[in-house]
């Protein structure tokens, strides 16, 4: 599944926040975006629009230290759709290491849906900031 749409806005102080769109209109279970580089960005966001009728289905954040990883990525956290809302955020938030330098703890992610969604489809939307 390749990358469908890419926005970027330059704010204040230089900080670039670009919005990358990864899934259209999907809903059977297993289906992965492709992986994101984000070894030098601040922050990142999985945001999940669901259409109407969608009652259930979850969406993972996963990473790994390559692009082409087979194994099994890991978790970085999941959002669960239901038929009370449309919108769905997920946020992460860098750590600092010793040097106060932030930074993502992985160098790739990407999103998975891990469970199959129910009553409709979804867009995913990965929103990285520099």
């Amino acid at each position: 599944m390749a990358i469908l749409s890419e926005t970027s806005r330059v704010r204040n102080a230089n900080r670039e926040s670009t919005i990358y769109k990864l899934m259209d209109d999907e809903s059977a279970d297993e289906v992965t975006s492709d992986a994101l580089d984000v070894l030098d960005v601040d922050s990142v966001t999985l945001l999940v629009e669901t259409s109407a009728g969608v009652s259930g289905g979850v969406v993972t954040l996963e990473a790994a230290r390559t692009s082409d990883y087979s194994g099994t990525w890991q978790s970085m956290g999941t959002i669960t759709t239901s038929a009370a809302s449309r919108t769905y955020l997920l946020s992460l938030s860098p750590s600092n290491d010793v040097s106060g330098d932030a930074a993502l703890p992985v160098p790739y992610i990407r999103a998975r849906i891990s469970t199959v969604l129910t009553g409709g489809t979804i867009d995913v939307y990965i929103i990285v900031r520099k």
